[in-house]
């Protein structure tokens, strides 16, 4: 046992045994998001594409997620956002199927300029986190897909944690203006293809008004790729 385990003994997250953040009985409750749908109209589609005639001009490309946003999910990102527990994280990204990630191989055969953009944080977050979330499961993602980072956006609005808003109204105002296009990068933004990463999405505000400031600054096309969907 090392010193860190014995001072800091790790506890399952969901059911608080003893050695391990995330026990394999709590794993196998774990629920892998296995549905490809229209992120619009909520039918079934092929990689989770958005359908053409759900496709309006500044909508998202296709959503695609690996786990649904349940109680032991929720208590791993909390985790990893709030108490910085970024080996936890670690821990966690190491116990999904390999099978799971292969059905992301879509990505893969995007073609010309293809670029991961995690959605940005504010600076007073990243300051009092010292991590970005989203950028962490990029750097997960870039194993099995190879597409460099990107530093199109910028968040330039300080907004509430979208948990704390219940009504949807009240998230899309709350995220409005909250991002932009970093000028220094405009130019190289055009026509390419964006993977916007997060972690969740519950409402999708955040992901609507982060496509919605790239496309109406040139990207030709907008996926989103979450670790869990609400």
């Amino acid at each position: 046992m090392s010193f860190v385990d014995l001072f800091f003994p790790k506890f399952c997250l969901g059911c608080g045994l003893l050695g391990t953040y995330i026990c394999p009985h709590c794993q196998k409750d774990l629920r892998y998001y296995e549905k490809s749908l229209c992120f619009y109209c909520k039918r079934a589609s092929l990689y989770g594409l958005t359908h053409p005639n759900c496709l309006k001009k500044f909508n998202i490309d296709g959503v695609s997620s690996i786990f649904y946003y349940d109680n032991v999910l929720k208590k791993i990102i909390k985790n990893v956002k709030y108490r910085l527990a970024t080996e936890v994280g670690r821990e966690f990204l190491k116990t999904i199927k390999p099978e799971t990630i292969r059905e992301l191989s879509f990505y893969k055969r995007l073609s010309g300029r293809v670029y991961f953009q995690p959605v940005p944080l504010s600076a007073k977050k990243i300051r009092e986190r010292g991590f970005n979330q989203a950028l962490f499961l990029v750097k997960f993602f870039q194993r099995f897909i190879k597409f460099p980072v990107a530093d199109f956006l910028i968040r330039v609005k300080e907004t509430k944690p979208q948990a704390e808003i219940k009504n949807k109204k009240d998230r899309y105002q709350n995220l409005r203006g909250a991002f932009k296009v970093d000028p220094e990068n405009h130019s190289a933004l055009a026509g390419s293809k964006i993977i916007l990463v997060d972690d969740v999405i519950t409402s999708g505000s955040t992901i609507r008004e982060a496509a919605k400031v790239l496309k109406k600054s040139g990207a030709g096309k907008v996926y989103v790729l979450t670790l869990a969907r609400g």
